[in-house]
């Protein structure tokens, strides 16, 4: 794809929210992967304000799971960043500390991603079931599905 062909399309992409028929073909592309991995998992989307677009529990997921998956989410939609980087900077010592542990919904460690758009967040993914790396791993193969490359974030650094 030409660079001018891919600037409009993320141009374009940005100007429009996620559909349910975009997270549905994430979510199918993520319980192949966690399929793959044999670890049942808790798949949930939102969009850019954090309202619920989608929520599906493979058979056997976690009871938790049923309720981290979308606070992954919603903690990536809300804090327009990876729930694994939110969670460096929650660490003691870190720019955020304490965040996280009082309750809510912000959940500190991996699984959920923001959907970007270039720098527009379009929604966010939380996956939930199989350990931190598991569930990033899922979430990147998903969204690399949508977009045709994996996602920067979520990688570990």
């Amino acid at each position: 794809m030409a660079l001018i062909d891919t600037i409009l399309w993320t141009e374009l992409a940005a100007r429009r929210p996620l559909r349910l028929c975009d997270v549905t073909r994430m979510a199918a592309v993520a319980e192949l992967e966690a399929r793959r991995l044999g670890v049942p998992v808790c798949i949930a989307f939102c969009d850019a304000a954090g309202t619920a677009l989608l929520f599906h529990r493979m058979e056997g997921a976690l009871p938790a799971s049923v309720t981290l998956a979308p606070s992954k989410a919603w903690t990536a939609a809300a804090y327009r960043m990876g729930t694994d980087a939110l969670g460096a900077l929650t660490a003691a010592g870190g720019m955020l500390a304490g965040l996280g542990p009082a309750g809510g919904p912000v959940v500190p460690f991996g699984g959920g991603l923001p959907i970007r758009a270039g720098a527009a967040v379009l929604g966010a993914i939380g996956i939930s079931g199989g350990t931190v790396e598991e569930d990033m791993q899922i979430a990147r193969k998903a969204i690399a599905a949508h977009w045709g490359a994996t996602p920067s974030e979520g990688q570990g650094q």
